[in-house]
């Protein structure tokens, strides 16, 4: 822990030089139910999908858990699709582990040549491109209160003309402070991520700090949920951000949660200024959950993410 607010305090004074936006294929978020309270998911993740949003929160579960998720964004564009497993390390319930293996990719990249005898560039194939990201993630119950995490993270990018491998890690930690108050906090990409590309070209990925919390209650037979979560980044990224200062850049998610019985759930969020809406339905050892995710530009996107439990 002391670690990661060292780190937090004085990344600042690192060079804020990253190649923008190298990252981006690979900070689409995954699971239903997280897209659709605006991916505001750091403090409240509590199942698999949490190798993706806090590995901290794996120590939430208490059996074995798959999840999977297939996607068509943007007109089906691209197709987005997640498997995950995680399970508790040994009996005594403070070690618990999981691995998930993300694919965002597509078809129809046009490759050109210049035609001499028309003067003209000309369509000589099609191409496919896909980036893969594999993540080994482990979580510890330090006390009552306090949970830790960390990824390994493994990347390949296969784009036309040229491919790519990359290393990363991240951490994170969940506190309830109150029954009705969690706080988180996730640094991913920590050791700063370097892709290398076969053409001998290196991009790197900044670290990303996403501070986030979670209140929630229970009513009788019902229970709520907010959740709110700040992404800063520190790539100059400027007018591409929500909000930015100098080299400094934020980006805010919403999300609220109403279940009934543990049983059925609505959702709604703000991500990143567009509006989010979701839904789910817990029938064991099953769960299936959907989310629409409204953008102002491109197609709308809706996710379906099914979670399986047992013992």
């Amino acid at each position: 822990m002391a670690a990661l607010l060292t780190l937090i305090i004085s990344y600042p004074l690192f060079p804020a030089h990253a190649a923008k936006y190298a990252g981006e294929p690979f900070y689409l978020g995954v699971g239903a139910q997280a897209l659709g309270m605006g991916s505001a998911f750091a403090a409240a993740s509590s199942d698999v999908t949490a190798g993706f949003w806090n590995p901290a929160g794996l120590t939430g579960i208490s059996e074995k858990q798959a999840a999977f998720m297939h996607a068509e964004t943007f007109g089906s564009l691209l197709n987005h699709d997640y498997i995950a497993f995680a399970m508790p390390l040994g009996n005594s319930g403070r070690r618990f582990g999981g691995i998930s293996l993300t694919r965002l990719g597509g078809g129809g990249v046009k490759i050109t040549e210049w035609d001499l005898n028309t003067n003209r560039p000309r369509i000589i194939r099609e191409e496919s491109h896909a980036d893969y990201q594999l993540i080994f993630s482990y979580a510890l119950n330090q006390s009552e209160k306090l949970s830790l995490g960390a990824n390994a993270k493994f990347i390949y990018r296969d784009i036309p003309t040229s491919s790519a491998y990359g290393l990363g890690a991240d951490i994170g930690l969940k506190y309830a402070a109150f029954d009705f108050l969690t706080a988180a906090l996730v640094v991913k990409d920590f050791t700063t991520t370097l892709l290398s590309y076969d053409t001998g070209t290196k991009e790197s990925i900044y670290p990303t700090v996403t501070a986030g919390f979670k209140v929630h209650r229970q009513f009788g037979s019902w229970n709520a949920m907010l959740t709110a979560d700040s992404d800063f980044r520190f790539e100059n990224l400027r007018d591409a951000a929500e909000f930015w200062m100098g080299s400094v850049s934020a980006d805010t998610h919403w999300g609220a949660q109403l279940g009934y019985k543990n049983r059925i759930y609505a959702r709604g969020g703000i991500d990143i200024g567009r509006m989010s809406l979701g839904g789910g339905v817990k029938i064991l050892p099953f769960q299936i959950d959907f989310a629409y995710l409204k953008y102002n530009d491109l197609d709308d996107s809706f996710r379906i993410s099914a979670l399986f439990f047992w013992n």
